[in-house]
């Protein structure tokens, strides 16, 4: 696994410390892992249009 301690370490909000770790943990719930997570809707940014990822 990877050493994420530098994230907690890091002088930045606590908010914003967490978010970066929930990024890493591929846990911040973009229509990309959404999709992996057997979801049916678009995966497309509404937006952009590209595949949403983070």
């Amino acid at each position: 696994g990877c050493d994420y301690r530098w994230i907690w370490k890091a002088k930045i909000p606590l908010k914003i410390q967490i978010f970066l770790w929930q990024l890493f943990q591929d846990a911040i719930l973009t229509r990309e892992v959404m999709k992996k997570r057997k979801w049916a809707g678009n995966p497309r940014c509404s937006f952009c249009r590209d595949i949403e990822t983070s």
